[in-house]
């Protein structure tokens, strides 16, 4: 059934997708000083879209072998593109080598069906089945390989997106590639023609934008995980280690289960800095931090409160059991060098631990295990003192 007057209607579509693809082509542009991976190559497919609309409202201005061959052929490069920038960004096989062959091949066809053998059925099965089979994946791929930090549901989205844009395509491809349509029809009003193109019309720059949501999740993560966590050795930083040891506690409090906190000082650490430089004694400073981050329980925290001062808040540990895991940590230590340029270096650890009773804040229950800390060093280091 025709549409009178659909053509008015697709254009301001069409024009607003133009407008869309625009804003995500600047965005996009702007974030790909970030170094994200993946960005640049969504980029290069907004920029394909960007071409791709303009190319295909030519075909009654340009030869077919202008109009088809190049809009068909920006289309297969703008969704194999957008399925490379989300492999790469999500750390997977980007398949460049067979999506090049994909669109060399399609264009290759197009070419041929056009120029040898005018064949519009055979151009909407190449153009539609290409795309088609790269949404197809892209879907695939969104659906099974989110970052694990980031929310699903914008993975989700853009799955669901994916598939949709693939399904219309597949549908394009089968309706007049298997004859079910008159090919004559391809670009007339009709309700399904109409229908079609709206929504690729919608989703090709819905799913830029989820590429932009992605990147942006991703820069977020990342701030917010340089904000919490030390940038040498990865573990918490102060402020974060403090915010998360009152949460503990207030559930100790709640749940009256046992918790002990260990303050921890690398041994005459500036003799190691003077002696073997600070390179090395940064070394000493990953060692460590590796070991503590190696014995770490499920629900343990550990921070790094400061130069070569370190904590570890240990919720369900009793003093027993937490001066075991405290000494297993100071042998470790004591017994496995740091490895540096100029060799091994050995250095040693004192500890101080306090449990935690009812009604302690955290600032009492850290006076405490540094009051404990200060003992151990006072007794010769290298020792663990529990406070009485």
């Amino acid at each position: 059934m025709a549409v009178p007057g659909s053509i008015p209607i697709l254009l301001p579509v069409f024009m607003v997708t133009e407008l869309l693809c625009a804003c995500n082509t600047v965005q996009l542009w702007s974030l790909k000083k970030a170094g994200v991976a993946g960005t640049r190559s969504w980029l290069l497919a907004n920029i394909a879209m960007l071409g791709y609309l303009p190319a295909l409202g030519l075909r009654m201005v340009l030869p077919l072998v202008f109009s088809v061959v190049l809009s068909n052929g920006l289309g297969l490069v703008a969704a194999s593109t957008f399925y490379i920038g989300c492999a790469r960004f999500l750390g997977r096989p980007s398949h460049v080598r067979p999506l090049a062959l994909l669109v060399l091949a399609g264009i290759g066809g197009l070419l041929g069906f056009t120029l040898l053998l005018d064949s519009m059925q055979m151009r909407v099965v190449i153009s539609s089945g290409g795309i088609s089979i790269v949404f197809a994946a892209t879907a695939w791929l969104l659906y099974r390989h989110r970052e694990p930090t980031h929310r699903a549901a914008v993975y989700w989205l853009g799955a669901a997106c994916s598939a949709v844009t693939s399904l219309l395509h597949l549908s394009r491809s089968i309706y007049y590639g298997g004859g079910y349509g008159d090919i004559n029809d391809l670009f007339a009003t009709t309700v399904p023609n109409v229908f079609s193109m709206s929504m690729t019309a919608a989703l090709v720059p819905g799913l830029s934008m989820l590429a932009v949501a992605m990147v942006q999740e991703h820069l977020l993560s990342e701030a917010t995980w340089r904000a919490e966590h030390d940038g040498m050795t990865g573990l918490n930083t102060r402020q974060c280690f403090e915010t998360r040891s009152m949460q503990l506690l207030q559930q100790a409090e709640a749940s009256a289960f046992p918790l002990c906190l260990v303050l921890m000082d690398l041994d005459h650490f500036k003799q190691i800095n003077d002696r073997h430089g600070h390179q090395a004694g940064d070394q000493v400073l990953l060692a460590f931090s590796a070991l503590l981050q190696q014995g770490l329980r499920p629900g343990d925290v550990a921070g790094r409160m400061g130069g070569e001062e370190f904590a570890l808040l240990l919720p369900q540990a009793t003093v027993p059991q937490a001066l075991e895991l405290a000494e297993d940590l100071r042998l470790h230590a004591r017994g496995m060098p740091a490895a540096s340029l100029g060799g091994s270096i050995p250095y040693s650890v004192s500890m101080g631990l306090a449990a935690w009773q009812p009604g302690i804040a955290f600032p009492e229950l850290y006076r405490n295990a540094d009051q404990a800390l200060y003992a151990a060093k006072q007794a010769g280091r290298n020792t663990i003192v529990a406070h009485a």
